[in-house]
């Protein structure tokens, strides 16, 4: 029963973060992979053993570039998450975090009306769901807030 009543609330925070948006530079990214991004072949380059499973395109550190976020297969049971994007002439890749195994899903949300605009990740591993809200902050991740990430990862 109490894993039913987690899920519900999960949805059901979903449903307001996707519901309260104004209008903003707001865009929900369609499960796709973007293969001519130009950072997409410095993906392949680094992570050619690994399967990429959805990218998002943003300018997640507010450079006024596009940036890549790439969610790809680790194990047979774990994905993962990294953002490639440009410094001068040189393209740095971030370390990667955990990301969900099934029904994943990559929004962008300004959640807060400040730069840089923040990522929300769905997904879910079986009967589990889970989100998590990231910002950029030198270079990583850092989690706003989420629920049941670490059951869907």
């Amino acid at each position: 029963m109490l894993r039913k009543k987690r899920i519900a609330l999960v949805l059901l925070c979903l449903l307001c973060i996707a519901g309260c948006s104004g209008e903003s530079r707001e865009e929900e990214i369609i499960i796709s992979i973007d293969t001519k991004h130009a950072l997409y072949e410095h993906f392949l380059t680094a992570y050619s053993d690994r399967k990429p499973l959805l990218t998002g395109v943003n300018d997640i550190n507010n450079d006024g570039l596009e940036d890549l976020i790439v969610i790809y297969q680790d194990t047979a049971t774990t994905n993962k998450m990294i953002a490639l994007w440009e410094e001068g002439e040189e393209v740095i890749i971030s370390e990667p975090t955990p990301a969900p195994v099934e029904n994943y899903r990559i929004e962008w949300r300004d959640i807060d009306d400040k730069e840089p605009i923040e990522l929300i990740v769905s997904g879910s591993k079986g009967v589990n769901v889970g989100y998590a809200i990231y910002r950029w902050e030198n270079g990583k991740f850092v989690n706003l807030f989420g629920d049941g990430m670490e059951d869907c990862c």
